[in-house]
């Protein structure tokens, strides 16, 4: 005969007189978070998020491979800017323009779990591209648990981190509305004569992020929409980028990838080797990399990354990140969008 006690009870259910059994916080934190993990990638069971054990590589760069320009911001103009990377289409890394800024001050794991942590943040998108969402909260703890094995972890890329997606029962420790956020930092002057400022807010396509997640999260290659240029700053954590020019043929920087998804830890893994190979018909003894103008980058706390129009490139952070990143279009680059 089996006798049950509290200790081998399932510690996901709790007994209430009144209703039975009730599930605990854990397993409820745990079913949101299965949730959202299943309707981001349908493709993908939750065994599958770990098949390729990622989380036991190693992605971080030596420093000399990244030769980017760094600039600073309290000693280069605008008009310096413009005339030596925005016009030429180059892209740079932008130091000190970060500092003054509240949220280079507050802006860490503590800070948005203590004043938005019951507040829903957009970690993807459905089949049917509705937006999912998580509890600050409940992505915190993904983050620091079962997020440190999977292969491309959840991660936070907010367009309306901004909007007061608030439940219903609001906590009164937590008295901050996330419109505070936008107040917290503000457009480098480089990037102030952006032209969608022409156009109404409602009018305007997506243009800023609250981008925040933990190693090996990011985005697999693309190219910013309409041709627009970006801006990126990070707060907390390192990413790692990998740009190409805008004439680079697609199918070598973004061929089929299967069995593997597009995700930026997949890239890294299994498309970027080839670029350090030298095996040129024509004798050049310089990586393919090196021949197609390959730029890498390993952006560390308190710089900002210029993203020329047209470039693409793919983003992988290093450890747990934050930062904010924002899409323009200027009088230098409207050409192309």
């Amino acid at each position: 005969m089996v006798t049950h006690n509290s200790s081998t009870r399932d510690n996901r259910l709790r007994k209430s007189p009144s209703e039975g059994y009730k599930e605990t916080k854990a397993s409820r934190i745990e079913r949101k978070i299965q949730r959202a993990k299943t309707k981001t990638r349908s493709e993908l069971d939750l065994f599958q998020w770990r098949q390729w054990r990622f989380c036991n590589m190693d992605y971080w760069i030596n420093s000399f491979v990244d030769v980017v320009p760094r600039i600073d911001y309290r000693k280069v103009s605008k008009t310096e800017f413009i005339r030596d990377y925005e016009s030429k289409s180059l892209p740079v890394v932008i130091t000190h323009a970060t500092d003054h800024w509240k949220a280079s001050r507050y802006w860490n794991e503590k800070y948005f779990l203590e004043n938005y942590g019951s507040h829903l943040f957009k970690v993807g998108e459905d089949d049917d591209d509705n937006n999912i969402y998580l509890k600050m909260k409940h992505f915190l703890h993904y983050s620091k648990h079962e997020g440190r094995k999977d292969d491309s972890p959840l991660y936070i890329f907010d367009s309306g981190f901004y909007k007061d997606k608030h439940t219903k029962r609001r906590r009164k420790t937590e008295p901050y509305s996330p419109l505070l956020l936008l107040s917290d930092y503000e457009v480098p002057h480089y990037f102030s004569d952006d032209l969608f400022h022409l156009t109404r807010e409602r009018q305007r396509p997506p243009y800023r992020w609250l981008v925040m997640g933990g190693a090996r999260s990011g985005t697999g290659i693309h190219i910013d929409p309409l041709g627009t240029s970006a801006w990126n700053a990070l707060l907390q954590g390192h990413k790692r980028w990998c740009l190409f020019p805008p004439a680079t043929p697609k199918h070598i920087i973004d061929p089929p990838m299967k069995p593997y998804d597009h995700e930026g830890v997949s890239w890294f893994s299994t498309v970027f080797p080839k670029f350090k190979v030298r095996n040129s018909p024509e004798g050049d003894n310089r990586t393919l990399g090196e021949r197609l103008g390959m730029v890498e980058v390993l952006q560390r706390p308190g710089e900002t990354i210029f993203v020329p129009g047209g470039w693409p490139h793919v983003v992988m952070n290093l450890d747990t990140t934050i930062a904010v990143t924002q899409n323009f279009c200027s009088p230098t680059n409207i050409d192309y969008v």
